[in-house]
């Protein structure tokens, strides 16, 4: 069951061209019932400034430490941004990445860390 919620909230996020604050709610909502232990409340509030740091309060929250790395094209209007996210920048062997890419950053980062979270509950 929460596998589920992350894996709907992966398909969503794959789908849409512009994250909401419905499609940040969707996804915070899957990952606190997969992590209720983590705090994901200020995601929100962030949303109100800039949708890429709402959605980099998630990775700081929920995966402290890890290295983002980040490909794409800033003149791009709807670009085709890939997001990376791993424990360390120095091993190729991390059991744990998230991978994510979208048309706009913030959607590429909230994919990889959605999907990084994923395998972080199956494991």
């Amino acid at each position: 069951m929460k596998v589920e919620a992350l894996a709907n909230a992966i398909e969503k996020v794959q789908e849409a061209n512009r994250l909401d604050l419905e499609l940040l709610a969707i996804s915070v909502d899957a990952m606190k019932k997969t992590f209720p232990d983590s705090d994901f409340s200020d995601a929100a509030s962030l949303m109100n400034i800039d949708q890429t740091e709402a959605v980099l309060h998630l990775v700081e929250e929920h995966l402290p430490e890890w290295t983002i790395t980040l490909k794409g094209r800033a003149d791009e209007i709807d670009g085709d941004w890939h997001c990376f996210l791993r424990r360390s920048d120095t091993r190729d062997n991390d059991a744990i990445i998230g991978s994510g890419s979208g048309p706009r950053l913030a959607l590429a980062i909230l994919a990889a860390v959605l999907k990084a979270s994923m395998l972080k509950a199956k494991s």
